[in-house]
């Protein structure tokens, strides 16, 4: 497990929250799925809704404005920023457009969302009494981050360049980067394979769990599905599944000793 009780490092992956039209129906789901608990916030944040794991913030949820056009429902990552005007300057300079401009989100903090030069969303955010997520790495939290993109390249260079990150090339027949901080292994980059068919840039989370098998179990009696079978890596067996209204995530589960 770790735990967090300080903002993150400007760079890092620090929060994910959740895009849905039915909050309700996810936040039964997720629980079931991850055993979530839930603080929800009132209607001047539009009943934003934090998961906790033992007392501790691990993910957000919230629900598309009624008035909003159809989206799909989606995970969305921020990275931390210590200095938001200067990151976002430095992210269009690199080619990202704004999506939404820098908005403060009361004693919380203050965000900004983009898209990157390869067309995946992304957020930073500038902590204030909200650090980000206060749990990862255990079972129910997040673990990994990864950029499915058309050219791994030209994400690979914006987001070194951005996160302040050194890449390594990943050895194996697909093109896969890792962004480092020192040592530190702190989100991945994947070329999208034609054959994969449509598939759009998009970052993606991948959850720890303690039985990959019995997480896809749960997940389909709960109105979900696995859209990939289960794979062996050697970090651990993982799957890519979808909520009942379509956002999709992945969980794995690390490899067992011996």
């Amino acid at each position: 497990m770790t735990t967090h009780t300080e903002a993150k490092a400007a760079g890092t992956p620090t929060w994910l929250d959740l895009m849905t039209p039915d909050i309700d129906a996810a936040r039964s789901f997720y629980h079931s799925v991850f055993g979530w608990e839930y603080n929800i916030g009132g209607p001047e944040f539009g009943g934003y809704t934090t998961a906790h794991l033992a007392g501790r913030s691990t993910v957000g949820m919230m629900q598309y404005q009624a008035d909003a056009p159809p989206q799909p429902a989606s995970w969305s990552l921020y990275f931390a920023s210590e200095d938001l005007e200067s990151d976002v300057a430095k992210a269009v300079s690199l080619g990202a457009q704004v999506l939404f401009p820098t908005a403060e989100v009361g004693e919380f903090g203050s965000m900004t969302t983009l898209i990157d030069p390869g067309g995946a969303m992304f957020s930073l955010w500038h902590a204030g009494t909200h650090i980000g997520a206060q749990m990862t790495d255990e079972p129910g939290a997040m673990t990994w981050y990864e950029l499915y993109t058309a050219d791994a390249k030209q994400s690979r260079d914006f987001y070194a360049a951005l996160l302040g990150a050194s890449v390594d090339l990943m050895p194996g027949e697909l093109e896969y980067y890792t962004l480092k901080h020192g040592e530190e292994m702190i989100a991945g980059i994947m070329q999208i394979d034609p054959a994969w068919g449509e598939l759009p840039p998009h970052w993606a989370v991948y959850f720890l769990v303690e039985d990959v098998e019995k997480a896809v179990a749960m997940v389909t009696i709960k109105g979900g599905k696995a859209i990939s079978g289960i794979d062996d890596s050697p970090w651990g067996r993982f799957v890519t599944l979808q909520d009942p209204v379509g956002a999709t995530f992945k969980v794995i589960q690390e490899p067992t000793a011996g």
